[in-house]
């Protein structure tokens, strides 16, 4: 497992299933930790092979304008390697800050919660969820 770590705040990127990769943030986003989340991502994603990325932003406190352009051009970066990315944990709060800051997410999959996320990430590498009778 990789790991960004960011003083005492490390960040896993876990492989959930073949094709889809996790990577839950908490604490403070800069500019030299999303580099690194960015790096570590892509080599993630060419180790693998996977196919949708989900960017869990709900231990993220403060989201500004930097924050929101870090966590895009993280997207934007996996896509160019064949990966989606979905951004989950966007609270009412978050989401009413990145429409005052004018953050276009029009082209970024996002849900509410990481439990939406995931089936949006099965629905994408086509696996399915059986529930038990």
């Amino acid at each position: 497992m990789n790991n960004i770590t960011n003083g005492t705040t490390a960040t896993p990127v876990n492989e959930l299933w073949d094709g889809i990769l996790l990577l839950s943030v908490f604490g403070t986003i800069d500019s030299a930790r999303s580099k690194e989340m960015m790096e570590t991502m892509l080599a993630k994603v060419v180790q693998t092979s996977a196919k949708v990325i989900v960017l869990d932003i709900l231990g993220v406190a403060v989201v500004d304008s930097a924050v929101a352009n870090h966590l895009l051009k993280i997207g934007r970066a996996t896509k160019l390697i064949g990966a989606d990315t979905i951004i989950s944990g966007i609270s009412p709060e978050v989401a009413v800050t990145l429409v005052e800051l004018g953050i276009d997410l029009e082209a970024t999959i996002t849900t509410a919660n990481l439990s939406d996320a995931l089936q949006l990430a099965f629905d994408r590498t086509g696996y399915t969820i059986e529930q038990s009778k």
